[in-house]
């Protein structure tokens, strides 16, 4: 071969899989959702209060998909006639608001998969136009949430499926890989819930981050890595980005 000589390509054909509500962004997207759609006027206070109770509950408890299927349900059907341009709009004002509370571990992690030369996504059950939005923002491969029901231009209301949520995420993971070409043995997974164990079992490497109870327990018994965060770094970070916003 001579100096002149393409370079054979010698990245190693990965995916990384993150979990996005409390593993990526400290918090419920939902309810950065909600908050958005109140400035737009599309939900009121009460609506805000409801979503607010209820993500508060998903905080201190951990996820349940009873309570996650009610929130999203909700929110969805207040969303119902929106221009599918609107949520587009929606989603970058989420996105925004929800940029101070990304963890800077989990985006480190994300950018590195990145550097890599991996394939990155954002696998989350919150709405599919927001999971892309956010996925899109920290340059991630591609997003991946619930399927929004549009016709003619317009929201309906509905899902066009379940939830992206327990098994479904693994599902979908293994759709990906399978499509990609990648073997499970080489990826990466993280979440921070025990409903997620389907899709941290579908890879080769699972880092539970911030793990509930379970999770905590599970990934111990499997030898998995385990990341605490501090929310001190949430802190330090909301304050770098209002610095830097100020600056600008």
């Amino acid at each position: 071969m001579t100096d002149d000589a393409p370079k054979p390509d010698l990245t190693l054909p990965v995916a990384a899989f993150f979990d996005v509500d409390k593993t990526l962004v400290n918090g419920a997207s939902l309810l950065f959702l909600a908050r958005a759609a109140r400035s737009l006027g599309i939900v009121s206070w009460r609506d805000i209060l409801r979503f607010g109770l209820k993500a508060a509950s998903f905080r201190r408890k951990g996820e349940s998909l009873s309570v996650l299927d009610e929130v999203r349900d909700r929110g969805m059907r207040l969303l119902a006639g929106q221009h599918a341009e609107r949520l587009h709009a929606l989603a970058e004002q989420v996105v925004s608001t929800m940029q101070p509370r990304i963890w800077p571990e989990t985006r480190a992690l994300l950018l590195a998969h990145l550097d890599a030369g991996h394939e990155v996504y954002l696998i989350s059950a919150t709405p599919d136009f927001l999971a892309q939005e956010l996925a899109s923002t920290l340059g991630a491969t591609a997003g991946i949430g619930s399927g929004l029901e549009i016709q003619d231009g317009i929201f309906t209301g509905r899902f066009t499926s379940g939830t992206m949520h327990g098994p479904e995420k693994a599902r979908a993971a293994q759709a990906i890989m399978a499509e990609r070409g990648l073997d499970p043995a080489d990826c990466y997974a993280y979440s921070d819930s025990s409903n997620d164990l389907p899709l941290l079992s579908a890879v080769g490497t699972a880092v539970a981050v911030n793990p509930d109870h379970g999770l905590a327990r599970h990934a111990r018994e499997s030898g998995w890595r385990i990341l605490q965060l501090d929310p001190a770094s949430i802190r330090a970070e909301r304050k770098r980005v209002k610095a830097a916003s100020q600056s600008g």
